[in-house]
This record gives structure tokens, sequence and C-alpha cells, in this order.
């Protein structure tokens, strides 16, 4: 090409609007403002998602766009990261969550109602039972009960969304029990929910793995007689309670006391820990001391107010 040849042809280009061609012209980079993965299109999903990860993989995306010929492989990178973290932040397994409805292990409707008790049994054991599963009936679910140790193995837990604990005192799953245990444990870490109400806590005192499932080790209890009970945040397993609110039981003392359990309920005058909740791998886990006596289980709050929300909960709904 001649060396007048670039002038005439930006000359013709300002007359005509017509585009230079030349050899000798350089070629420029696509612009990354707006591409799959551009810094824009990064900050767009973290606004709408809140996600770090989408933003990063923007991010990772925008270096490839310039990076000509790796464009298409980084980009697609990027996209994988922000889409592995759209299910957001994993939860902090020592902070229970609040919300009624954060998971749902698929398991299905059918409960456990565990009632054998190899130490001290309860009088109000049967009528417990009946109320929890009159109650779990009308939530949807489908309630056994049983006290068959043989319940604790893996094939048999698998087809329960949740285990209750109905005052399971002494070896409850039979001796040594550290098979059983272990396969609780394992149920739990696998999703499954679990409730343990009054002396559940009181079984295998010295199984180290069975008591931190728990959260703590039964400890004595003050006499039978009138006490108060007072909530202790909003959690599903205490919304509906009020405030305070009177009982009639025996107040528990605890040792043992898991670091990581979330106090829901204290009673008495001294307000003690009596009702909690903790996680436990991919698992919720409710414990309760109260409902000592038939009468707890007859009437207002105990059922609806405190055990059933809380199953619910345990289940992710």
């Amino acid at each position: 090409m001649s060396r007048s040849g670039p002038l005439s042809c930006v000359v013709l280009a300002l007359l005509l609007g017509a585009a230079c061609s030349s050899s000798d012209s350089k070629s420029v980079a696509p612009s990354a403002i707006g591409s799959a993965g551009s810094p824009s299109n990064g900050s767009g999903g973290a606004s709408e998602g809140g996600h770090a990860g989408v933003a990063t993989g923007g991010a990772g995306g925008a270096s490839a766009n310039a990076a000509g010929s790796e464009t298409a492989g980084a980009s697609t990178a990027g996209a994988s990261a922000g889409e592995n973290d759209d299910g957001g932040p994993l939860a902090d397994a020592s902070r229970p969550s609040d919300a009624a409805g954060a998971i749902d292990s698929g398991r299905g409707n059918k409960i456990l109602i565990y009632t054998n008790a190899a130490g001290f049994v309860h009088a109000s054991i049967p009528a417990a039972a009946a109320a929890i599963s009159k109650a779990a009936t009308a939530k949807g679910l489908v309630p056994e009960q049983s006290k068959d140790t043989g319940k604790f193995v893996p094939a048999q837990l698998a087809q329960y969304a949740a285990i209750v604990l109905l005052a399971t005192s002494g070896d409850a799953f039979g001796t040594p029990g550290t098979t059983q245990i272990q396969t609780l444990i394992d149920f739990v870490r696998g999703g499954g929910g679990l409730v343990a109400i009054e002396d559940a806590n009181h079984a295998y005192d010295n199984s180290v793995p069975y008591v931190s499932l728990i959260g703590g080790d039964f400890n004595g209890h003050s006499a039978f007689g009138p006490d108060t009970c007072y909530k202790d945040g909003n959690h599903p397993s205490v919304v509906m309670l009020p405030v305070s609110f009177a009982v009639t039981d025996e107040i528990y003392y605890f040792t043992k006391f898991a670091a990581d359990n979330q106090v829901v309920l204290r009673c008495g005058a001294d307000k003690r820990p009596i009702s909690w909740v903790r996680s436990e791998g991919a698992g919720r886990v409710f414990y309760t001391a109260l409902g000592h006596a038939d009468a707890s289980w007859t009437s207002p709050p105990l059922v609806d107010g405190h055990v059933i929300p809380a199953l619910m909960w345990t289940l992710g709904r």
C-alpha cells in the first residue's frame, strides 16, 4: 500500500461514514464490559444473590476475556464457582437456625417415639406418647411407638425422619449400647431430627458420645411442685409460649453442659436452663426436661406450644 493510502482511506471514511480496512490496522481485544464473566455481571450477581462466589466468577471471566482464546474455559470455570455458591453460605453448626423451615431432610413423615426406659420409669410415658402421637398426626406426620432396642440399626432408623427419645433412662438401647449410640449419632449427622425428653439425658451417663449428642447429663432435680418457666428468645420451639408460665414439675440440674447449646427455656427462681437446641452435623437436636406428670401432657402448653413445634423444627418444617 502507498504512503498516501491510509490517509486517503481516512478522508474517505470521514466523508462516506465507512470503516477503513487495512493490513496495517491493529487488532483490539473485545470489551469485557457486560460479557458473561465481566465485572459488571459479577457485581450484579453479588447484589442480586449476595454471594461472593458469583462475584468471584465474574472477575475470573473478565480476566479470561482479556486473554482472548481462553475466554470460554475461564468463563465456564467462573460460572461454575458462582453456581457452587448459589446455595448460600454454609450454616454454622454451632449456631442452630431459628428459622422453622431452614432445612428439610427429605426423609418423609414417619417418626419413631421410642419409650424404652432401663433406669427410672416415668409413669407419664404412656400419656406423653399418646399426646405426642395425636398432635404429630394432626401435623401430617406418621408416628410409631416402640420399645424395641432392635430399632437402633441403620436399616431401621433410615425409615424415620425423626426420633423422639421419651424419658429413655438407663441403657435404653441395650448394654453396652456403643454401636446403637453411634447409629443414632450417624442418623442425626445425616440429617435426621432428634427430640429428647425428660430423663433421656439420664442414659449412658458415662458415654461421652451420647451425652455430647444430647447436650448435657442429668445431675438431680428440685422437688416436684409448682414453679415458673421463662422462655429465652424466640426459637420456634418456644415462640408460641408465653413470656413466663406456671408449671408443676421437677426442675432438673445438669452437668457436662455442651458449649454449643442454645438455651430456649429456663425454669426456677434461678432461671436454670431446662430446654435447649443444638446442631449435630446436618441434623438438629432438641431437649426439654419438662413433662414429669400426666397433667403436663393433657393440658397446655407443653405439647402444642413446645414439644411439637420443636419436633417440626428438627424436621426443618
